[in-house]
């Protein structure tokens, strides 16, 4: 699929990457792409667009919280 949006890359290590599969699935979403602008969205406009929720900003939230809470168990 063409596009004129500017391309970006990246080589994330793995636990990096096994966390943005599951944000894939929480949110619906389809691609790496997708789950990639949403992050950034969100990050850099406080907002998240998302496959199926109202309040998508509450649960990007509720994940970073949710993973900060596991680094924080697993000290």
């Amino acid at each position: 699929m063409a596009t004129d949006n500017p391309r970006v890359a990246a080589y994330p290590p793995q636990r990096i990457y096994e966390r943005l599969v599951e944000f894939k699935r929480e949110r619906g979403l389809k691609s790496d792409s997708a789950a990639i602008i949403a992050i950034l969205e969100s990050y850099f406009f406080g907002s998240t667009p998302d496959a199926d929720s109202d309040t998508p900003e509450t649960n990007f939230r509720l994940s970073e919280l949710e993973v900060k809470l596991l680094a924080c168990l697993k000290m």
